[in-house]
Formats: structure tokens, sequence, C-alpha cells
């Protein structure tokens, strides 16, 4: 079963931050999986993701406030899942998840639990925009991610059914 959360950084966005999370998550020691490192770029080429993101920022002339999301897909460590068809999900989540925006996807094999990072250039390189996820957005990336697991014959986070609140002794009453 995998999880998806945003990772909040609100202090690090900037062009150093985005410097050192791409380099973070990069790492050989986290991502080399036998003769295989496993990082990729959707958008761009992961060895040049940050001059590549920079020089998109540059173009539309957004190089200031958020620079990047950072999110992370989580499989649980029961979860029957080779490293190399999690990176597969991941850059398919990408894809489909973040079109026309550049993303870095790194595999994490160094846990007791494969995760993927994803860091997202907050500037599209299409349109210039900037990503603005609302509030239903983190739960749309999850049920994607649980649509992808299903795929792939994986299980799936069951939601938690929400509560149901009381009636008042007033409207019982009545």
């Amino acid at each position: 079963m995998a999880t998806v959360n945003l990772i909040q950084s609100k202090r690090s966005q900037s062009k150093a931050g985005l410097k050192f999370i791409l380099s973070y998550c990069k790492r050989d020691s986290k991502t080399v999986c036998g003769d295989k490192k496993l990082i990729g770029g959707v958008n761009c080429v992961a060895e040049s993701a940050y001059h590549e993101m920079l020089s998109t920022k540059m173009r539309y002339e957004k190089t200031d406030g958020r620079m990047f999301y950072h999110l992370v897909q989580s499989f649980s460590p029961e979860e029957n899942i080779t490293p190399e068809t999690a990176h597969e999900i991941a850059l398919k989540f990408a894809q489909e998840q973040f079109k026309g925006y550049e993303v870095l996807v790194a595999t994490h094999i160094d846990r007791e639990h494969i995760h993927s990072h994803f860091i997202l250039n907050s500037v599209s390189a299409e349109t210039g925009l900037k990503y603005h996820p609302d509030k239903n957005e983190i739960q749309r990336l999850r049920d994607y991610s649980d649509n992808l697991c299903r795929k792939y014959g994986l299980s799936v986070v069951i939601p938690k059914q929400p509560k149901v609140k009381q009636m008042s002794a007033r409207e019982y009453r009545s």
C-alpha cells in the first residue's frame, strides 16, 4: 500500500533550498539498486534538473516565492514490491499528475520501506503558470496513486469513514 504526502518546506524555498533537496534526493547511498540508479526526470533530465528548473523560472520571470513542491510516495514495508517497480509507478504518477511541469523522481531504498521523492518545479515549463494546489489536491493525488497501485496488484489504504455528527437532544425530541 502506498501513501502520498506533501512535505512542507516553507523555510527552504530558495535557490539554495532547491539545490539542496535535489542533491539530497539524488544521493547514490539512497538510490543505487544493484547496477541501477533509481532517479529520473519528467520534462527534464535528472542530472541537470536544477539548471533546467531555474531556466524555466527565469524564462517566465517567476524567480521569487515558492520554488518547488516536495511530495513523497511511500510503500509499506510489508508490500511485496521491487525498487524498480516502485520507481516505474513513481514515474507514471509524475507523468500523469504533473503534465507540463519539470519533476525529479528519485526512489530511495535506504530505509525499511521503499519510497519515492518528487521535486516539482513550481513553474510550468510549457505555460509559465505556477502550480497552485487547492485543498482537495492531496486527496486527488492519493486517489490516483491508489488506482496505479491496483493496476500493479498492490494493496491500497482503506479510507476511514467520516464521523457522523450525532443528533442533538433538541433535534431528537423534535
